[in-house]
């Protein structure tokens, strides 16, 4: 892809959007001289101005660009053009033209031209041999660099081979493109645009007659691989303009994704309801059990003193409860703790006859 094709294919992401906006404004201030006069942005009417404005740019834009697309072939050139001859010329009159031609341009001529005559040279070869021409009709200059074919399979293999990574390629582009895609309008586009591409790319080069055709209706003797980047250029264009038009021109294919939130927000409300009822009963639960706990330091309801001294009285069994599990923690209290009961177990065991193990 060269540059002036990634600026285009770049400017289809801004130009279409600005130059509506323009020229839809332009028209108001023709047609509505007062701004109180003019349709609002939230009207049916601006809508409509919107998509009859964006419907002439686009078209407006395609039809530049493909003029663009068609010049920048045409000015580049190709084999035929240089020894001005038809598509469908046969091998004698190849070399008929390339005699008449390098006579002029043969560089021991006092007007000849060095580089000329070697492209003449390449192109008379190259279109005199029908193998080598079935490859550059196909491929182009690249075919030129690849060894002597025995066959035009084995040039069409060596054509799908070369094209393969920038098949695949071009296909992890659009994955990661469709990532980020604003709308689900149009998000298939390009996907549908390169399987077509595949499919035209795969029957240009298997099939014969198809520049003949193509001359009939064109001055210039087009290649097919000359047919191929033409092709690639107006999908590539065509699948962004669908892109970029479909949610102006089709508003109603937006409402998917409005549903689609609005079913996201109805899982939202489910998902927070049923998060507040087990707060509550986790709430619930602990209050329960902070009462449960606290419960042998309150005062008995029946005190007298319980509405009076019932915080003091509470902090204080708090108070001893905290020393008492403290002291209990050590581990000589502990020990003295498991020795009072060991004596107790062996005054009741000597009492019943029963003989237990001292304590370790």
């Amino acid at each position: 892809m060269s540059l002036n094709q990634l600026g285009s294919y770049l400017a289809w992401l801004v130009v279409p959007r600005a130059v509506s906006a323009a020229l839809q404004q332009g028209y108001y201030q023709v047609f509505y001289p007062s701004a109180n006069t003019a349709p609002r942005q939230d009207t049916p009417t601006y809508r409509r101005d919107q998509r009859i404005s964006y419907t002439v740019v686009i078209v407006g834009y395609l039809i530049y660009t493909t003029y663009t697309t068609v010049t920048g072939l045409v000015a580049q050139g190709n084999f035929y053009s240089l020894l001005s001859l038809p598509i469908d010329v046969d091998e004698k009159s190849v070399r008929k033209r390339f005699r008449t031609l390098s006579v002029l341009s043969h560089p021991d001529k006092g007007t000849g031209n060095e580089e000329v005559f070697i492209a003449l040279k390449l192109a008379s070869e190259t279109l005199s041999s029908p193998l080598r021409r079935f490859a550059y009709d196909r491929f182009g200059m690249l075919a030129l660099s690849w060894p002597e074919g025995k066959s035009e399979l084995e040039y069409v293999k060596r054509g799908i081979q070369s094209s393969f990574p920038q098949y695949v390629v071009s296909f992890v582009v659009m994955v990661v493109l469709s990532l980020f895609r604003q709308s689900a309008f149009g998000s298939y586009w390009r996907f549908y645009a390169y399987f077509a591409e595949f499919l035209i790319e795969l029957h240009l080069i298997t099939r014969t007659g198809i520049q003949e055709f193509v001359a009939t209706y064109s001055p210039y003797p087009f290649t097919i691989r000359e047919l191929i980047v033409l092709s690639r250029s107006l999908l590539i264009m065509l699948s962004i303009a669908a892109a970029q038009s479909g949610p102006v021109l089709f508003p109603a294919s937006i409402q998917p994704s409005t549903k689609l939130v609005r079913e996201q927000q109805d899982v939202m409300k489910v998902m927070i309801s049923k998060l507040t009822k087990v707060t509550d009963a986790i709430n619930t639960e602990v209050t329960s059990t902070f009462i449960t706990q606290t419960r042998p330091f309150l005062l008995p309801p029946q005190t007298k003193l319980a509405n009076q001294v019932g915080e003091t009285y509470f902090k204080q069994k708090l108070q001893q409860y905290l020393v008492d599990l403290k002291l209990r923690s050590r581990p000589e209290v502990r020990d003295a703790i498991k020795r009072a009961v060991h004596a107790q177990e062996t005054e009741i065991d000597s009492t019943l006859g029963i003989h237990r193990p001292s304590p370790t």
